[in-house]
């Protein structure tokens, strides 16, 4: 199709200019060739009007659909092979998509985007269709350094404009890449639910953080031996209409959209003027633990920001500790990197260690302090649950680590712990996530 339009283009361009020349030199017939060059340029008009994707959309009739194609790694591949190379790479896609599409047109959305409009009698026929432009685009061949693949977002179109059915598409484009096993995904209305009440959320968390919405929340550590309190940790809560929102209901929006980043340095401020008051009034809490998120630790002066905001309320650095869940520590080497370097200034933990992948390397490579043992394993009574934290908790031991039990709900749990030798707890049995008017009376008593 490329070539057709290239080649009608220039028919109507030379049209155009042999017409302007006969107006010049013919001046007796000027009447006739303007309307010819009039002409022309209808046809020149209509035409370009026909190859714009949007313009078909209109003249398409019959059922139809728009396929949102995005090339997988793209950041990738440009990184690894610079930008000419990269470029001939999504050119190729280009070409491969526009030979396989037959009843239809393709635009080029970005470098590595394309939107594809078809015409269809059933979805099996768009199903072929992705399949048969993903097997031809795995026969493109660069050395094989890097394996292309296309992910695909489907739209069936309805009554709606072709810009709302291109951002279905879009939307089912982006939710294909979370899925390893399928290339494509058809857009349905629960898609678009669920990306709205995302976007509802997201627009509270900006406009609560803005409105000091947020509130830090402590809840203790105990150690079941000595039966008192040797720390805490910062949970940060949404306060909305009267009611107290748990992180749990927000946070994996606010990762999604590295929300998480803002919320993290609101929260190191927020227990920084909380230290500083239990200082003032001489109370004890020896440490306070802070989450700190992928995102953060990903940021370049994440480091450099956190010892200047100590440092700006006067607090010493023993008197908080890191907590990087083991699902952030398991996510490259750059990030193991970034630990190694964190270990050096602060005293780090691994939360929710043994729900993600083997930290062993990560415990071995850095000077973690604190290995917090999950819920699930608190819980989890059936025998091979007790044969896991029995060895977690041996493990932790015999590499050195401090060992903090989450989730602690029973006093069987409790004694359970403690007859394994781990003695530091946390959760409901000795008490809740506190305001900090409640958890300074809990320190004085």
């Amino acid at each position: 199709m490329k070539n057709i339009i290239i080649k009608v283009l220039i028919f109507v361009t030379i049209l155009t200019i042999i017409a302007n020349f006969f107006t010049i030199k013919f001046l007796e017939y000027e009447f006739f060739i303007r309307i010819l060059l009039i002409i022309f340029l209808v046809i020149d008009v209509v035409f370009c009007m026909y190859i714009n994707i949007q313009f078909r959309y209109l003249l398409m009739r019959g059922k139809k659909a728009i396929i949102y194609a995005d090339v997988s790694n793209s950041k990738l591949i440009k990184l690894y092979y610079g930008n000419d190379i990269s470029n001939k790479i999504f050119n190729d896609i280009y070409e491969v998509i526009e030979k396989c599409v037959k009843k239809g047109c393709v635009k080029r959305k970005f470098k590595s985007h394309y939107a594809i409009l078809i015409k269809y009698d059933n979805k099996r026929e768009i199903i072929d269709l992705v399949n048969k432009i993903n097997n031809e685009i795995h026969k493109i061949n660069y050395n094989d350094l890097v394996h292309l693949t296309i992910k695909f977002g489907i739209q069936l179109c309805d009554d709606e404009s072709y810009e709302e059915n291109e951002n279905k598409a879009e939307l089912a484009c982006n939710l294909a890449k979370n899925n390893l096993l399928n290339i494509y995904r058809f857009y349905s209305e629960s898609d678009g639910e669920s990306q709205i009440e995302e976007k509802k959320m997201l627009n509270i968390l900006i406009k609560a953080l803005k409105n000091n919405e947020f509130e830090v929340y402590f809840q203790p550590k105990f150690d079941n031996k000595l039966n008192k309190i040797v720390g805490s940790e910062a949970l940060v809560r949404l306060k909305q209409n009267g009611n107290i929102i748990p992180a749990k209901d927000f946070i994996d929006i606010a990762e999604k959209y590295a929300f998480t980043v803002p919320l993290d340095k609101y929260v190191l401020k927020e227990v920084c003027k909380k230290i500083k008051e239990l200082k003032k009034k001489k109370l004890t809490f020896n440490t306070i633990s802070i989450n700190v998120s992928r995102s953060t630790i990903s940021e370049e002066n994440m480091i450099e920001y956190y010892l200047k905001t100590l440092e700006e309320y006067d607090i010493k650095r023993g008197d908080i500790e890191l907590e990087i869940t083991e699902r952030d520590s398991n996510s490259g080497g750059d990030l193991t990197n970034i630990v190694h370097e964190l270990c050096k200034k602060f005293n780090v933990s691994i939360d929710d260690f043994g729900i993600g992948n083997s930290s062993l390397s990560m415990l071995s490579e850095n000077k973690i302090k604190t290995i917090k043992i999950d819920r699930k394993f608190v819980i989890d009574e059936s025998e091979s649950g007790r044969k896991i934290l029995n060895n977690i908790i041996k493990l932790s031991k015999d590499l050195g680590f401090e060992i903090v039990a989450e989730g602690v709900e029973t006093k069987e749990q409790q004694d359970y712990l403690k007859s394994k030798g781990c003695n530091v707890v946390q959760g409901y049995y000795y008490s809740k996530p506190l305001s900090f008017e409640d958890y300074e009376n809990m320190l004085k008593k």
